[in-house]
């Protein structure tokens, strides 16, 4: 029998319902599997992301604000320096919470509205979390009040007034590696009454919180013992000369001073004492000089070269470093900076950067109130000694515990207000006019005098 063809237009009957479901499943299962592949070798996965770098609160930025110019330039250069082998040390020990330390400098030019404006452009443009500086009181007093408003410490290195030894003023953002002038006033005048026997003494300081707070301590404590102060002038630095200010002491109605304690910088000294010594027959006395005027080479060598003749003066001050602590920072320095012999304060500026390096590590972050709230411990016992330097590094990054630093410019035992306690000498000139020691007295000594 003849099959009949479908009528014309008619659809072809679909495939059987259970070969069409296989197919289907077939697809579906092919997809899956190169999708698997695909996934698994890696052609969809997203791009790799590198690692987040670190934040800010992880990275230590130190700034300076020294004297690179002006009165003090003659301190300011190898502080800055100091600091700066102090942070490539650190580096190479392991950095600060496992970052390198970023080192920013600024020049203070030995102006306390510079020091300012230098100490906020390191805030606001670099990020600092601390500064090390300034010198001279009246310059560190303009950064503290930027360093306040910011909530960053500073630690100075050679800013010695008493002004700072009061937690209303310094908020307790301040810390220094030099003796306050607290200490050094009573020792010049220790030794002007009983080791000299001056019973009568004026008094010269410069016009800033450095000048006023060291005169006034001496004075106190000079009539105190029983001496006279005849008279107390406190002077404009920097001035081309000083004959009126000189008249001043032996013309006047006073007594004659058997000596007079200057409290000056180099330029300052180096201008008044130039007056004097053309004017020397009228004005006859002996002479005292701070810490401040304790420059070999912008002071005393520029005297002699003027013409002076410098054999009989004297002057107070912290005690030189020394010590197998500062032996080390000084072979080190030199091998780092051939030819140059780190000056006063060097030191105290390299263990300035230390300490801060150390209280950041002890705080697990880089932020200034973090940082405030570790310094004190760290200076002190109990705890484990930490010395400065890539090992003494090296070893501090091991310490679990309290620590206790021991620096290059000496124990730095911080009290509650930030300062450190120090032996003090009386410096003189040698036979070659070159400054050496010529009387010391021990911590226990001066602080037995307070």
């Amino acid at each position: 029998m003849e099959e009949k063809a479908p009528p014309s237009g008619e659809m072809p009957k679909p495939a059987p319902k259970g070969r069409g479901l296989w197919i289907g499943i077939a697809v579906v299962v092919i997809v899956v599997a190169v999708l698997l592949v695909a996934v698994f070798a890696g052609w969809l996965a997203p791009p790799t992301q590198p690692p987040p770098g670190p934040t800010e609160d992880e990275i230590l930025k130190i700034g300076t604000v020294f004297p690179l110019t002006g009165g003090l330039a003659a301190f300011g250069p190898d502080g800055e320096r100091a600091a700066r082998l102090a942070v490539e040390e650190i580096n190479e020990a392991g950095g600060v919470l496992g970052q390198p330390v970023e080192l920013y400098t600024a020049d203070s030019k030995t102006d306390a509205a510079a020091g300012r404006d230098a100490a906020t452009a390191l805030i606001q443009t670099s990020r600092v979390d601390a500064i090390v500086g300034a010198y001279g009181s009246g310059i560190s007093a303009s950064v503290l009040q930027v360093a306040i408003a910011n909530e960053v410490v500073q630690v100075s290195p050679a800013s010695t007034s008493p002004i700072f030894s009061n937690h209303s003023f310094d908020q307790d953002w301040f810390f220094r590696t030099a003796p306050s002038d607290a200490l050094q006033g009573v020792v010049a005048a220790h030794y002007a009454y009983e080791n000299r026997s001056f019973r009568q003494v004026a008094v010269i300081g410069i016009n800033n919180p450095y000048g006023n707070g060291l005169a006034t301590v001496f004075e106190t404590t000079f009539e105190s013992l029983g001496g006279t102060i005849t008279k107390k002038l406190i002077i404009p630095e920097a001035q081309t000369d000083y004959t009126g200010t000189l008249t001043d002491l032996w013309d006047g109605p006073e007594p004659a001073p058997e000596a007079v304690y200057f409290v000056a910088y180099p330029d300052t000294g180096v201008q008044l004492m130039s007056d004097w010594w053309t004017n020397r027959a009228g004005w006859p006395t002996e002479w005292v000089f701070s810490e401040g005027l304790r420059d070999q080479t912008l002071y005393v060598d520029e005297l002699v070269t003027r013409g002076i003749d410098v054999s009989t003066f004297e002057g107070s001050s912290p005690v030189s470093p020394s010590g197998a602590q500062y032996d080390a920072f000084v072979s080190r320095y030199m091998a780092e900076y051939p030819g140059d012999t780190p000056t006063l304060f060097a030191s105290n500026a390299y263990d300035a950067v230390y300490m801060i390096a150390l209280a950041a590590e002890k705080a697990g972050v880089a932020a200034g109130p973090e940082i405030k709230a570790q310094m004190l411990g760290i200076s002190r016992p109990p705890g484990t000694t930490v010395v400065p330097g890539p090992a003494g590094w090296s070893a501090a990054l091991n310490v679990t515990g309290d620590v206790d630093y021991e620096g290059a410019s000496g124990s730095l035992n911080w009290d509650e207000f930030g300062d450190p306690t120090s032996s003090y000498e009386i410096w003189a000139m040698d036979q070659s006019n070159q400054i050496f020691q010529k009387e010391f007295f021990s911590e226990a000594t001066v602080l037995g005098w307070l």
